[in-house]
């Protein structure tokens, strides 16, 4: 064994030491999508950020756990997630950038079970062994979960310990065209951290896929206990009210009936139709309505 290896194993060992301490992965549970795509580096390295239990340490959340996730929860590089269109930089351990160092594309049994010596050429992420800072060319990131691990020519296997990585690229479903604004601008462009994708999740008064729709009903419009019903009229969104047999008008704010000496206190009666009416109050008072 040669001094060179010698040293390699002693700093393999120490790493493992600090390896055996619990991570808690730092994530957000909800992400909004940013306009502009960012960098993003990841640290290829034992000496922090490995996690083990999938949910509670990775991920950071409560979950039931699955048979599935469970086969998931072994040594590894806290997951990323990223946005489709962002960079993802991998800066490699300086004590492993002189064993021949790169990293594969796996698939999830090799992820959790760490591949074999054997290989294919195109499996391989970079054209030359990992020194320093690398950047992940984009067609490694596309939309879905990748499954990275470390491969060298000499020296232990470290994808055991931990040098392996999980890696989600979403995409947004939030614009009903390329140029149209998010949400239509009447919500929020969100994904938790297990959904797929981005999507709206819309302010009170909006609903649809896009959040186009204003649900008109959801200012109240219809008084005194009538009911609201929305209607499509072409591209509007319009509404009826469906009044209590004693109102009418198209707010159920008219009284059926006529004016009578004194009918409106501390006001002015005034016919709307022959059938309705309504009171116009003097200042400082209000209409006397039934649920609203």
């Amino acid at each position: 064994m040669t001094p060179k290896t010698t040293l390699y194993m002693v700093v393999c060992f120490l790493q493992l030491c600090i390896v055996k301490g619990q991570t808690i992965c730092e994530r957000q549970i909800i992400a909004e999508w940013r306009v502009e795509p960012k960098h993003v580096v990841m640290e290829w390295t034992l000496r922090r950020n490995i996690c083990t239990d999938f949910y509670s340490e990775c991920w950071n959340v409560n979950k039931n756990i699955t048979k599935e996730d469970k086969n998931l929860s072994v040594p590894q590089i806290c997951p990323v997630q990223l946005q489709l269109g962002d960079s993802l930089f991998i800066s490699s351990e300086p004590s492993f950038q002189s064993y021949g160092m790169n990293l594969i594309n796996v698939s999830k049994e090799e992820f959790i079970n760490c591949p074999k010596t054997i290989f294919l050429e195109e499996q391989q992420i970079f054209v030359c062994q990992v020194r320093g800072l690398h950047k992940v060319d984009p067609t490694w990131l596309s939309v879905g979960t990748h499954y990275f691990a470390e491969l060298h020519k000499r020296g232990p296997h470290l994808c055991n310990m931990g040098l392996r990585l999980n890696v989600t690229v979403k995409q947004q479903l939030c614009q009903e065209t390329p140029n149209a604004p998010l949400c239509s601008k009447h919500g929020r462009c969100l994904s938790h951290v297990w959904e797929k994708q981005y999507s709206c999740h819309c302010f009170s008064q909006y609903s649809g896929k896009f959040c186009q729709n204003f649900n008109v009903c959801s200012t109240k419009p219809c008084h005194n206990d009538a009911s609201c019903i929305e209607k499509s009229e072409g591209t509007r969104n319009s509404y009826e009210c469906a009044c209590p047999p004693e109102f009418s008008g198209k707010n159920c704010t008219e009284i059926v009936g006529q004016c009578q000496p004194h009918t409106c206190f501390n006001g002015n009666c005034s016919n709307v139709t022959p059938n309705t009416f309504l009171c116009e109050c003097d200042k400082g008072f209000t209409v006397f309505t039934y649920g609203g």
